[in-house]
């Protein structure tokens, strides 16, 4: 009879332990935790590269610039012209002789004048002398020359008269009308046409007739 109990009780265990291995037990509700705020690695500093140090191309070091020559005039080389001297000589009259006046006076052909030039300072130099003899209407012309120049001959230069005509050199007296004894600076002459000298001018000359030769005269 306790045999049965037994087995009654073993089959009913049996039983018991099917039927709740049939019906699952319900497991423990399992806590959950709250879910944490998410955690962000901080992000990495920016690393900034230093910038390039501004790299200038050296400066050339300034190079002296030769002063610009300045241009200069330029230079006029002044022509030598040789010279030609005119001038007149006349015979005063009687009635004028005692004036210094070319009144009445006419022209007298024959006489010879002389130009005299200093060629320098120095007395040593020799003076270039040329002379000329007056035509009919007592003009004489002194022929240029290459010993003188026109540079400074109305300094260096000066025209004498030398003597009346041959046949009167006895009867006549030379006056120091405008320098005919002491002697005429040279006066340029304007030309109407370029000439290949330059020309001048002295005088005009006077000579006293015979019949005045021993009058006073104011010159």
């Amino acid at each position: 009879m306790a045999l049965c109990k037994v087995l009654v009780a073993l089959v009913l265990l049996v039983s018991l332990s099917s039927t709740v291995s049939s019906h699952s037990v319900p497991k423990p509700p399992v806590s959950v935790s709250p879910a944490s705020p998410p955690v962000y690695s901080p992000a990495p500093s920016p690393i900034y590269s230093p910038a390039p140090s501004p790299v200038y191309a050296p400066v050339p070091s300034p190079v002296a610039t030769p002063p610009t020559p300045v241009a200069s005039p330029p230079k006029y080389v002044i022509e030598k012209k040789f010279i030609a001297v005119q001038g007149v000589v006349y015979c005063k009259s009687c009635k004028y002789t005692a004036y210094n006046t070319l009144m009445e006076a006419t022209a007298l052909p024959g006489a010879t004048v002389k130009m005299v030039c200093l060629t320098s300072a120095k007395k040593k130099n020799k003076p270039v002398v040329l002379t000329a003899v007056t035509d009919k209407k007592g003009y004489f012309f002194i022929q240029p020359s290459k010993k003188v120049s026109h540079l400074g001959a109305q300094k260096r230069c000066k025209v004498f008269l030398v003597s009346s005509p041959p046949k009167k050199s006895k009867s006549m007296t030379p006056t120091n009308m405008y320098g005919g004894l002491s002697g005429a600076y040279l006066r340029s002459t304007k030309l109407s046409k370029p000439l290949p000298y330059a020309l001048f001018t002295v005088g005009p000359f006077a000579y006293a007739p015979p019949p005045c030769k021993k009058s006073t005269t104011l010159y």
